[in-house]
C-alpha cells in the first residue's frame, strides 16, 4: 500500500512504467528542485511487488506514488488500485503522459514540468430515493473545481472555474479535470500547465479559450510540490462540504470561484436555439442556469466562452 512519497518503477514484464530518482531529477529542473527537497530518496524492495520502490525521506503524510512517462497517470492509479496498493487519497503523479486524456477524451498535450495527477476519491453520499445517480457524484466535477481554485488561491494563483471542469488563469485555460468510475470507485485525475502552455495553433479549432500556465518569473511551482498541497487541501476541506444538508449551499458558495458569473457568454452546442445567455445560477445537479432574453434555460452539456 501507498503510504508515503514514493517513487515506483516497474520490474521487468510489469505494465507500469519505469524511472528512478535520478531519471525524474533529469526531467525538468523542477522536478530537479522537487527530488531534492523531498529527499533522501531510500530504496526498499519487496519480491512480492510488481515494482520497485524509493521512499521519500520527507515527513509529509501524503500518500503519492511518483511515476515515470506512461500513457497516463489515470491508468498508473487504475493498475495500482487494482493491486489493492491504493487507498482513499492515495495518488498518482506522472512526470510526463505520452496519451494523457482530456474532456470526453481529448488528447492532452503532457511534457515534463507540468503537472499530471491521479487521486482515488473517498465515497460521496449515496443516492437518495428516487434518484437514478446520486446528485454528489453527479457535482464531482464542480467540488473539484473548486477545492483546486481554493487550494491554488492559498499558494498565491488568482484561480477561476470555467463550468464544469476547466481551471482558468488571467481567463486563459491552465488546467483541466477529468473523472472515471468503475465499480464504485472513482478516480479523480487534474492536469495543471505549471512551465508550458501550447500556443493557440496548437489548440483544437473550437477552443473557447487560449491556453495559460500557472508558473511566471516570480513564481516557480514544483509538480511534487503542487500536487502535495493540493492532496492535502482536499483531505482537509472536502468532508465539510459533504456535511452540508444539501448541494444547494456548497453551489451557492461555489459561484464566487465560477468564471463569468453574472456576465453574458456565448453557448456552444447547448439548447437548442439557445446561442448566448447570462449565467446566472447553478442547478443543485449542477447544471449551468443561463438567462436568454428573459428566460432561463438550463445546460448540462456543450460549452461556455466568452462573447
Amino acid at each position: 500500500m501507498i503510504t508515503r512519497i514514493t517513487i515506483i518503477s516497474g520490474k521487468e514484464n510489469s505494465p507500469l512504467p519505469k524511472t528512478t530518482p535520478e531519471k525524474l531529477f533529469q526531467a525538468h529542473p523542477l522536478w530537479a528542485r522537487d527530488i531534492e527537497n523531498f529527499g533522501p530518496w531510500n530504496s526498499e524492495d519487496a519480491e512480492y511487488r510488481s515494482y520497485s520502490t524509493w521512499i521519500s525521506g520527507s515527513r509529509t503524510g501524503v500518500p503519492v506514488a511518483v511515476c515515470g512517462s506512461c500513457v497516463s497517470s489515470l491508468d498508473v492509479a487504475w493498475r495500482l488500485n487494482s493491486l489493492e496498493d491504493l487507498s482513499d487519497w492515495g495518488s498518482v503523479l506522472a512526470v510526463e503522459q505520452n496519451t494523457g486524456r482530456g474532456q470526453v477524451r481529448r488528447e492532452w498535450i503532457s511534457p515534463p514540468g507540468n503537472l499530471y495527477g491521479t487521486v482515488k476519491w473517498p465515497s460521496l453520499p449515496e443516492a437518495k430515493p428516487g434518484e437514478v445517480r446520486p446528485v454528489w457524484n453527479r457535482i464531482l466535477p464542480l467540488i473539484v473545481g473548486y477545492l483546486t481554485c481554493n487550494a491554488l488561491r492559498d499558494l498565491g494563483i488568482d484561480a477561476q472555474l470555467k463550468w464544469p471542469n476547466d481551471i482558468l488563469i488571467d481567463g486563459r485555460k491552465a488546467g483541466g479535470i477529468l473523472i472515471e468510475e468503475r465499480s464504485n470507485v472513482t478516480m479523480v485525475g487534474i492536469g495543471l500547465n505549471l512551465v508550458y502552455a501550447p500556443e493557440r495553433d496548437l489548440l483544437r479549432a473550437d477552443h473557447a479559450v487560449p491556453a495559460g500556465k500557472l508558473n511566471t518569473d516570480t513564481m516557480q511551482l514544483g509538480p511534487l510540490e503542487t500536487w502535495v498541497e493540493l492532496i492535502k487541501h482536499f483531505r482537509g476541506n472536502f468532508d465539510s462540504i459533504i456535511s452540508l444538508n444539501n448541494t444547494d449551499d456548497f453551489l451557492y458558495e461555489l459561484q464566487d470561484r465560477l468564471v463569468w458569473f453574472g456576465e453574458e457568454v456565448r453557448i456552444v452546442d447547448g439548447p437548442e436555439g439557445v446561442e448566448r445567455g447570462v449565467i446566472c445560477g447553478l442547478r443543485s445537479d449542477g447544471g449551468l442556469v443561463v438567462d436568454s432574453n428573459g428566460e432561463q434555460h438550463e445546460i448540462y452539456s456543450g460549452s461556455v466562452m466568452p462573447l
